[in-house]
């Protein structure tokens, strides 16, 4: 099924995107639940490559994941939006297993991410944030967790609508 908004501008915003996601595209926002017509076992809909080209897009020196604890961000957003295994050692060798473009500049490694992925904001569901508890001790995590999840997010949902 295809949800269509019809923005000022009079051109078409097809929306692709599993779940309940705000996306804007260019001055317009589209808030509500959206489908993907035939979604990939396991994955929500991402195929395994879009996700390896969205993490592309979020790992390396100057962007979101620059260092190699930062993959617990990418985990928790994942595990919850994408079905990747709860156990973090599985999580990498999925992460590890994907078709990237090019090697990642930084690898996704569980000796880095192993304590960060049983901090207790990991058990809320990421899609709402709002709702997380987040303890004075893990609140620097919990930040950089947020940003990485969030972009993560930004560079799937670019897979999932198009401009016609």
């Amino acid at each position: 099924m295809e949800n269509q908004n019809q923005p000022q501008g009079g051109f078409v915003v097809h929306v692709h995107s599993p779940g309940n996601q705000i996306i804007q595209t260019q001055n317009n926002t589209y808030n509500g639940p959206v489908y993907q017509g035939q979604w990939t076992s396991g994955s929500n809909g991402f195929s395994d490559e879009q996700i390896a080209k969205a993490l592309s897009a979020c790992v390396g020196k100057g962007r979101v994941i620059d260092y190699k604890q930062k993959w617990a961000g990418a985990y928790w957003y994942l595990r919850w939006v994408c079905n990747f295994p709860a156990d973090s050692q599985k999580f990498c060798e999925r992460i590890n297993s994907l078709p990237f473009p090019t090697p990642l500049e930084i690898a996704c490694d569980y000796d880095n991410i192993r304590r960060i992925c049983t901090c207790s904001f990991m058990d809320y569901d990421v899609r709402n944030m709002e709702a997380v508890k987040v303890s004075k001790i893990d609140k620097d995590v919990f930040a950089w967790c947020r940003e990485v999840a969030l972009k993560l997010g930004e560079e799937l949902g670019k897979a999932y609508f198009s401009v016609k």
